[in-house]
């Protein structure tokens, strides 16, 4: 009778249980977000600017058709042949990018958001599956501050990632509850599984492997299986092996194949079968210590069974099997963990298939899930366990031990990812870092040199492009850059050679194309320019940069009415103030005043620095006898050319003699 008092009064003075898991959000929360605040002014990096500013899909809704009916990359035209198909990806480029232009601030703000989302989410799965509020939280805090995620919350180009998590864990959770709310709500909860389940599908690839969970959940895991007929165990997971059929149907019909792209062709399967191995290794190394990251890993295929990096394969992978068995026998449900980690892994181990990164921390974003359960259990194994003497002081001592641990690592993860975001801040700074740990990875010392390039820096720029290229074979890119580099210093020949090379390895690559044409033109070879600048607009017809070149080079020529067919094409692909101001232009020396002003307002309006766009409307406004107007866009025009000879020359004429003027021009 006592001890039933004493529990009623514990009962009565804890916290209620909504109390307590608010209080757990809060705290997740902060941890989640706190150690991110330094990268919301992180600027664009690596492939955001390609997958954001340069990608018309994510820049209007009249693309919604395509965004759902083709794979990612398909922007870029015939070269766009690629293995990912994530609508929902470019969908949330779409929405951040009307709301907050091309400012990453807002995108950043949405990864973080999502990240948010995925740890409140981690919560209510580990809550439902082990039924444990300590080992929840652990592993929730584990998963909000664990170092291998930086790369998927800071960078923008990795919100597949984060969507395939958010969606993966929340359909799980319907599942799960599907059977806690019986059959009163149950078609509420299938409805909300398939709904959730679609969404992760057109987040990520990965989102195919779900279903097995749940056949393995339901068989093994789920509690009351055993009551459970089989006829009742198969129609709680047949809808999700249906829907991932129709998926694969989809995608083989529609987007013509699930992997058309084979990154890898020569790569042998005994070598795909080591490699995964060896990947392996490196995947449990990483979620174990998670020091030395870098945005990009060279990639060495592994050849023999021998190879340390396919030993330590071997051993991690053995090391889980006996795991796995024990905790099988010990503590059935963690077992779980193990097979959520590697059922969740296995996609991004066949390194025919996946693209030049094939070892890449983001890759770890969904699995850590297992890892960080079984973390989580352990550390409340330590908790919960009393001694056999029940010492008095061991048992405490156990406990502090545990908290002392978490503190230390929380301290540590937390201090790791705030300096790790640092390494986003520009994509300078992240190239140098990534060569640091990294240093014969020659497609980030191409993009460095491009970096220079765009700076003004033409020797370091060469300097590291030379450097990429080799002793291996060289990159597309490299090839394609050195020889732009080639071009403006007018060594033609070696220019020629090397887009050449690179159309020889890429014929689909635009852009070599396109620059081979300017080199053409500029050695007086027009016809060859106009066949390369064709090719390069048919491989890309979105590309607005080829369009535009391909425009100017035919406005050099005296072919205003093509240039223009051009630069209409550049505008109705993706507005951009280039092709406004250079139809202008055009408009303008076709006495079309009106239309002319209206291109040049609509330059300004995507770029108020544009000084071509300045300097057409002041001297539309000077023919106009509009000389206030005129004077104040010459001055506007200065200020993003200071040294435009044309504009200074109007404004000591116009401000010498303004009554001199035309009072009423014409247009």
């Amino acid at each position: 009778m006592r001890r039933q008092k004493k529990k009623d009064r514990e009962k009565k003075n804890s916290p209620p249980k909504l109390t307590r898991n608010g209080l757990a959000a809060l705290g997740l929360s902060l941890l989640a977000v706190i150690p991110y605040l330094n990268a919301l002014h992180n600027s664009f990096v690596y492939d955001d600017r390609l997958q954001v500013l340069e990608n018309p899909y994510a820049h209007s809704f009249r693309y919604l058709g395509k965004i759902f009916g083709s794979t990612s990359w398909t922007f870029e035209g015939a070269q766009g042949v690629t293995n990912y198909y994530r609508p929902l990806q470019t969908l949330a480029y779409l929405i951040a990018y009307k709301l907050f232009g091309p400012n990453p601030f807002g995108l950043h703000l949405v990864s973080l958001l999502l990240h948010l989302g995925v740890v409140l989410l981690l919560f209510a799965v580990t809550a439902a599956l082990f039924h444990d509020f300590s080992l929840s939280c652990i592993s929730a805090g584990l998963f909000a501050l664990h170092p291998i995620h930086t790369e998927s919350v800071v960078w923008i180009a990795d919100l597949a990632d984060l969507q395939l998590c958010f969606f993966f864990l929340l359909t799980f959770l319907f599942y799960v509850r599907v059977t806690l709310q019986g059959d009163r709500r149950g078609w509420a909860w299938r409805t909300a599984v398939l709904a959730s389940y679609l969404c992760a599908l057109l987040s990520k690839e990965q989102a195919l492997v779900l279903p097995l969970l749940a056949v393995a959940y339901e068989h093994f895991y789920r509690p009351g299986r055993e009551s459970t007929s089989l006829r009742d165990k198969i129609a709680r997971y047949a809808p999700l092996c249906l829907m991932a059929m129709a998926y694969l149907g989809f995608r083989r019909f529609v987007l013509g194949a699930f992997a058309p792209s084979v990154s890898r062709p020569d790569l042998v399967w005994s070598q795909v079968l080591l490699s995964a191995v060896a990947l392996v290794g490196g995947y449990l190394g990483k979620l174990i210590w998670p020091a030395h990251l870098s945005v990009f890993y060279v990639f060495h295929p592994s050849r023999h069974w021998s190879d340390p990096p396919v030993l330590a394969g071997f051993a991690g992978l053995l090391a889980c099997l006996f795991l796995f068995v024990w905790l099988w026998r010990r503590n059935h449900m963690v077992s779980f963990a193990l097979l959520w980690m590697g059922t969740t892994l296995a996609p991004v181990l066949n390194a025919r298939w996946m693209p030049g990164a094939v070892f890449a921390e983001r890759y770890l974003y969904l699995p850590s899930v297992g890892f960080c359960w079984l973390v989580g259990w352990a550390m409340t194994k330590i908790w919960e366990s009393s001694p056999s003497n029940d010492s008095a002081t061991s048992y405490p001592f156990r406990r502090l031990a545990v908290l002392v641990a978490l503190g230390i690592l929380c301290i540590c993860y937390g201090a790791a990812v705030i300096r790790r975001n640092r390494d986003w801040r520009t994509e300078e700074v992240l190239y140098r870092r990534t060569l640091a740990e990294q240093p014969d990875a020659q497609l980030i010392r191409t993009n460095l040199g491009l970096i220079y390039w765009n700076n003004g820096d033409a020797i370091g720029a060469e300097r590291e492009w030379v450097q990429a290229m080799g002793p291996e074979h060289p990159y597309v890119p490299t090839l394609d850059n050195l020889g732009m580099l080639r071009t403006v210093q007018e060594r033609y020949p070696e220019a020629i050679d090397l887009f050449q090379r690179a159309i020889r390895d890429s014929p689909l690559y635009a852009q070599a194309h396109k620059n081979l044409a300017a080199a053409y033109a500029d050695t007086g070879k027009l016809a060859d320019a106009d066949r390369e600048f064709r090719i390069a607009v048919a491989l890309a017809p979105l590309n607005a940069g080829a369009r535009n070149a391909y425009g100017h080079f035919l406005s050099d020529q005296g072919r205003d009415a093509e240039a223009e067919q051009q630069f209409r094409a550049s505008i109705a692909a993706d507005e951009n103030s280039d092709a406004e101001e250079s139809l202008g232009e055009i408009l303008s020396r076709d006495g079309e005043a009106q239309q002319a002003r209206t291109a040049f307002a609509a330059a300004l309006a995507l770029d108020s620095s544009d000084s071509g766009a300045h300097f057409g409307l002041a001297a539309i406004f000077e023919r106009q006898g509009r000389i206030a107007e005129a004077i104040s866009e010459y001055r506007a025009a200065l200020n993003g050319d200071p040294q435009n000879a044309a504009a200074l020359e109007a404004l000591r004429r116009l401000s010498a003699a303004p009554d001199q003027a035309p009072k009423n021009g014409t247009p």
